[in-house]
């Protein structure tokens, strides 16, 4: 791993730590709150199906993935979360615990970039916020790639994707080299995804600039687009 990817995953293994050992999963006033609403949105697809097999790359501590085992907790629904963070994987064990749905989750530590996804094995594949973290944009078309290829036909991606990243020290006005392995410009970013799933039909695709304060070694200011896929096959 080169210096750079050290010191940047390093930066965001300690803003997760602080936020997975300060804040519950679904607590008001945290990003933990609640899944993401275009999870949720894409769950009616899936209605009717006997088995589900859903994919979450950087599953964090189960915001999204513990809402999905709820719903098609009734059926054979098995959901692989990945993440890096061993703290992650523990707590989302602790909280499918708590929630009831132990036996659809399956974690694993891993970077998301050494997952081998194997093709046609899921119907639902997410990654929120997660896939810029990669450790290049080499590995970030191949990631892509295989996701395309890991999906069952009929089945859907739901990516959300931050882009065109800028972090500044609050403290200091001035700007840091962002915390984010990959950081397309967003035109960029959208021309890649058109491209590589340009087959697949489009549920929703929309970019909207986001601005928020996260702590690093102190309080910085970060500002994206963040573009959001949620295509079927």
């Amino acid at each position: 791993m080169d210096e750079r990817i050290a010191i940047i995953r390093a930066a965001e293994r300690k803003s997760h730590i602080d936020i997975y050992t300060t804040a519950n999963l679904f607590q008001d006033g945290t990003w933990l709150k609640k899944p993401i609403k275009t999870v949720l949105d894409t769950l009616h697809i899936f209605e009717g199906y006997e088995k589900l097999r859903v994919l979450d790359l950087g599953s964090g501590i189960g915001r999204n993935c513990i809402p999905v085992a709820q719903k098609f907790f009734n059926i054979d629904c098995q959901i692989d979360c990945v993440d890096i963070l061993d703290l992650a994987i523990e707590q989302l064990y602790q909280y499918s615990e708590q929630y009831n749905v132990r036996s659809c989750i399956n974690g694993i530590v891993m970077p998301l970039e050494n997952y081998h996804i194997k093709e046609s094995s899921y119907d639902l594949i997410m990654a929120i916020s997660s896939l810029e973290h990669v450790n290049s944009e080499e590995t970030f078309f191949d990631a892509l790639k295989a996701i395309q290829i890991g999906v069952n036909r009929g089945g859907l991606v739901c990516l959300v994707i931050n882009s065109n990243v800028i972090e500044v020290d609050k403290e200091l006005d001035v700007k840091l080299d962002p915390k984010f392995e990959v950081n397309f410009p967003t035109d960029t970013l959208i021309a890649i995804l058109r491209d590589v799933f340009r087959d697949w039909k489009f549920l929703k695709f929309t970019t909207v600039k986001q601005q928020y304060d996260i702590p690093r070694e102190s309080i910085v200011n970060l500002s994206t687009d963040v573009v959001t896929l949620v295509a079927q096959k």
